[in-house]
């Protein structure tokens, strides 16, 4: 917009209090950003000047309330939803800010000190009294009374008439100061997830019902909607999931408290790949998963019983017995290929790593496959004398693919005077954490679902410092126990990976030989009842 434009719509700002002109000539003085960036400056009040800053040019109204008084803000956002207004809280920027909006009235909820503009009128309002002038400004008299407890339905009633237009909610009698709110997140989600949406979608953490009133106040101005949202499970709510799924995500943003993984799980949702069986996390309490995989390379029947049959649609034929056992202690079944990428070579080859790096195309139709069936895909890295987030990055083009994961083998990661077969490999965590941040960002930077991270382990020295690898919310790590032998060994070895483990943010996993262990694998429902339980077990 050109400074002529502005200097035209600041001026515009002149309505007279009460004059049928007032709220037409406050709304020219609207800008209509509809900015999709998410809006988090550390306080309530930073947050409230910084929408105000990016929608108002001017405002003939300004609605002041104190956050401490959710009756106050919930009478003040209607007030201002129906002014048009910005709705502010008390700051020691709140002058510099009235300064700018250039108000006529400054509406003030209780009992607050507020310092004002030269020429503009203070009306401060009991909680009864901004609610009739809503009424007023809205030429709707109709009132909802509800009790000095402010529960969900209040508050999903005070939304609605903030979107609405036509319904004005809140207390019978004034309330005292301080009023606390009883009200359950969970039924605001519930209550507000289903609701039609428009072009614009604004998120607001229903934990937080001052930021939710505020936000509704605000976004009327700009034609949008305000959705509260378990911030700790974006992705966990179907409702919700199905509201943004295909929204493109430059509508969408979030107002307040922002969640550290909030961005990315946007931008997941608004793409809306999901995983096999359904979501957008690897891993769902509600409805226990377990990934069951054949291992090995798809040209190299010695290397597993992956590559031991024609093709992809073969293997999946031969794991179908497996598949079904594993569902008998109530868990989603996921059927899973892991492929060996970069194999473990006996010499050094051309680059000297003493690993065989195949061509990405060589897993592609496997990929393809398993997306067109349901299943899940993780490609094993035995690195040799590289470093696993170089090789990692070398197929970077089948990782953006939404159902493909990736496994570290730590047994064949040589040190650079180190060979195969001579010595167990090992990694250290911050080699790990190197894989998990450029996984995490991929994943994050992409829009995708959570990927699986697996770490192979069958010796404590495999991964150093382990209790240092890192999490990121992108990513689901496991730790695979990958030792071969009789059960008894193995479970020996399963103790010790996972004694004192209790608490630790990766899941576990268990890998079964039908040639290596003496006597055969060990039967599902062996392999079931490890504790902890395992989410991933793999045959090779």
């Amino acid at each position: 917009m050109s400074v002529i434009g502005v200097v035209a719509l600041v001026a515009a700002c002149s309505g007279s209090p009460g004059s049928p002109n007032a709220t037409a000539t406050a709304r020219e003085c609207i800008s209509v950003t509809g900015g999709a960036s998410n809006v988090d400056t550390g306080s309530l009040a930073d947050d409230a000047m910084t929408l105000s800053g990016e929608i108002f040019l001017c405002s003939d109204d300004v609605v002041v309330a104190s956050p401490d008084n959710l009756h106050h803000v919930m009478a003040g956002a209607q007030l201002a939803a129906a002014l048009r207004s910005p709705i502010l809280f008390p700051d020691p920027l709140l002058a510099s800010e009235l300064g700018r909006l250039r108000p006529e009235r400054v509406h003030v909820l209780g009992d607050l000190e507020v310092s004002v503009p030269p020429g503009a009128e203070v009306i401060s309002h009991t909680v009864l009294e901004a609610l009739d002038e809503t009424a007023a400004a809205l030429g709707s008299p109709e009132r909802v009374t509800i009790g000095p407890a402010i529960d969900a339905t209040a508050l999903i009633a005070t939304v609605d008439a903030i979107d609405t237009g036509t319904r004005i909610v809140g207390p019978e009698t004034e309330p005292p100061v301080g009023t606390a709110a009883s009200v359950r997140p969970e039924a605001l989600v519930e209550g507000l997830a289903a609701r039609e949406t428009e072009e614009r979608l604004w998120l607001v953490d229903a934990a937080d019902p001052v930021t939710l009133l505020f936000a509704s106040a605000s976004v009327h101005a700009v034609g949008a909607t305000v959705l509260a949202v378990d911030s700790g499970d974006l992705l966990g709510n179907p409702t919700f999931v199905s509201a943004l799924a295909g929204r493109d995500a430059s509508t969408v943003r979030y107002v307040g408290g922002i969640p550290d993984a909030a961005t990315w799980e946007i931008n997941a949702l608004t793409r809306g790949d999901q995983l096999p069986g359904g979501g957008f996390r690897i891993l769902t309490p509600e409805s226990p998963r377990r990934y069951v995989a054949f291992y090995g390379h798809p040209q190299a029947g010695s290397l597993g019983a992956l590559g031991q049959q024609d093709g992809p649609a073969a293997t999946l034929e031969r794991m179908q017995p497996l598949l079904e056992a594993y569902t008998a202690d109530g868990h989603r079944v996921i059927p899973t290929f892991e492929m060996i990428a970069s194999v473990a070579a006996a010499s050094a080859g051309a680059d000297g790593d003493y690993s065989t790096e195949w061509p990405p195309d060589t897993f592609v139709p496997w990929i393809e496959f398993a997306a067109e069936n349901g299943m899940y895909v993780v490609l094993d890295l035995q690195s040799g004398r590289s470093d696993f987030l170089s090789q990692a990055k070398f197929y970077e083009e089948l990782l953006l693919h939404p159902h493909v994961g990736l496994a570290l083998d730590p047994e064949w990661r040589l040190e650079s005077n180190q060979v195969h077969l001579e010595q167990t490999g090992y990694v250290e965590a911050s080699e790990v954490n190197q894989v998990v941040h450029w996984l995490a960002d991929l994943v994050r930077d992409n829009g995708l679902p959570q990927k699986m991270l697996i770490v192979h382990q069958f010796k404590l020295s495999m991964i150093r410092n382990r209790e240092a690898i890192e999490e990121r919310p992108e990513l689901q790590v496991v730790i695979q126990m990958d030792g071969e032998g009789a059960e008894p060994l193995k479970d020996n070895t399963w103790n010790v990976i996972t004694k004192d483990t209790d608490g630790v943010h990766w899941a576990w996993g268990w890998k079964n030989f039908f040639v290596r262990d003496d006597g055969g694998p060990p039967t599902p429902e062996s392999t079931m009842s490890k504790v902890p339980t395992p989410i991933f077990v793999s045959y090779q």
